[in-house]
């Protein structure tokens, strides 16, 4: 397995401070035979190099699990597309310049052009994987790239433009999985939440722009990848929850539908921009938005899978019930780290995915397992305790039969001791004697069986 730097790799122009975005498109790949299976596939395909993922702000129990590198514990794996595989894959060159068809911007027609720098492919033990497609827009204007944002993340409509043909974002991850089609149980189902065509990704993105006292225009298209067609709105409530400003000149939007980060170099952060945030950006900010992105996409998973099953398979349920078990404690965490530029980033993604919303509604079937297991178990009991009295009925019924059998012989002999010189009287009083008994018996029968069934 190869964890070297792949041709190009070493590129300046992957640390150049230059307006960068991803598109994120997710797949469901199966389980954990197929993860182990996945990995080591990519590991030994020679098209993808396995990255070691960079967790150095992160607090040891989140970084644990997805830094190790170890096949057997560790819960995720990052690869890279190797320069020297795209073009098998119908991949333009990094430098080679991609284009959108035409639409009409400001009055004018307009044809975006954008660069694909880099193809990560992020693998989870759940069985989620996420590819990460990073592009370079050819301008920095906020409204502008909105705008082309806006086409970018309709993956499965927007065609894409190349000196090789035309495809889509989805359609190239499709042609990246399906070279592992041969992995027994692989069958890549992309944006599995969704109807086909309907596919939308979410966008990170970071761009640079002058110094002003007020980005909420911007943020707002921006954050949402909106095209000029939207008009502005402000929500001052809104922009509390969704804005963010750590520090001078760096400015944060997040949606449901994208995170944007707007830096002004001109604030006196340019050496801070080129020397450790943008190298940060690619790493850690992007880490962090694919491990709230993973969450969503298992959360949708699980509410799909759930709402198209029947709820009163329990040994369904117990079995969704374990999987989520085993996916909070190794996925989902209030807090990653202490340095707090990064955790309230976290937080405020976290919110406006509305994870803790989702986590209800998947909890919801999930938890009341517990109530129709414990109403399933009441009910079989009872129909057991009623067998059981139905048994014990019949017993008593049968003993009392065979007691008054052999009482009658007592009987037939007392009274016929007493009566003995007139034996007619002796007989009568006898089977006077034994009606009653019977009747007597069929009376308390009619009583208990009335209970029983009350019961």
């Amino acid at each position: 397995m190869s964890d070297g730097k792949d041709k190009g790799s070493n590129d300046k122009s992957l640390n150049k401070v230059e307006n960068t975005s991803y598109i994120f498109i997710p797949f469901r790949y199966g389980d954990r035979e197929i993860f182990r299976d996945l990995v080591g596939s990519l590991g030994n395909s020679g098209s993808w190099n396995r990255e070691k993922i960079n967790v150095k702000y992160m607090l040891r129990y989140v970084a644990d699990k997805i830094s190790s590198g170890d096949e057997e514990t560790c819960q995720c794996f990052l690869f890279s597309l190797n320069d020297t595989a795209r073009e098998a894959f119908g991949i333009p060159e990094r430098d080679e310049w991609c284009k959108i068809p035409a639409y009409n911007y400001r009055g004018e027609k307009v044809q975006p052009l954008f660069r694909i720098v880099d193809i990560k492919l992020f693998c989870f033990r759940t069985g989620v994987g996420i590819f990460a497609i990073r592009i370079n827009l050819e301008k920095d204007d906020p409204f502008w790239v909105s705008n082309a944002l806006f086409h970018l993340k309709k993956v499965s409509k927007t065609r894409i433009i190349t000196g090789r043909g035309k495809s889509t974002f989805l359609g190239m991850a499709k042609d990246l999985a399906r070279a592992f089609s041969y992995i027994e149980g692989f069958e890549p189902d992309f944006f599995f939440y969704t109807y086909e065509g309907k596919e939308r990704a979410n966008v990170l993105t970071f761009l640079t722009a002058d110094s002003k006292d007020d980005f909420s225009k911007e943020m707002f298209y921006l954050r949402r990848c909106y095209s000029e067609g939207y008009k502005y709105l402000k929500n001052a409530k809104q922009e509390e929850e969704e804005l963010h400003t750590p520090s001078a000149g760096m400015n944060w939007g997040v949606s449901p539908e994208a995170a944007v980060c707007i830096a002004c170099p001109d604030a006196g952060i340019g050496n801070f921009l080129e020397s450790q945030f943008f190298g940060n950006f690619n790493s850690q900010y992007l880490l962090m938005y694919v491990l709230l992105l993973h969450q969503k996409y298992v959360l949708y998973m699980y509410l799909t899978i759930i709402g198209n099953s029947d709820r009163n398979d329990l040994e369904t349920l117990e079995d969704y019930k374990n999987q989520l078990y085993a996916f909070e404690t190794d996925f989902v965490f209030s807090c990653i780290t202490e340095v707090p530029q990064y955790q309230v980033l976290y937080d405020k993604i976290a919110k406006a995915f509305a994870l803790r919303d989702m986590y209800q509604d998947v909890h919801e079937p999930i938890l009341s397992l517990g109530e129709v297991r414990r109403a399933a178990t009441e009910k079989e009991q009872a129909q057991r305790d009623k067998s059981l009295n139905s048994a014990i009925l019949m017993l008593s019924l049968l003993s009392v039969f065979s007691a008054l059998v052999d009482s009658f012989d007592f009987w037939n002999e007392l009274f016929g001791e007493i009566f003995g010189g007139v034996p007619q009287v002796g007989f009568w009083i006898t089977k006077v004697f034994q009606v009653v008994c019977i009747i007597a018996i069929i009376y308390i029968g009619i009583k208990v069986y009335r209970k029983f069934k009350e019961s």
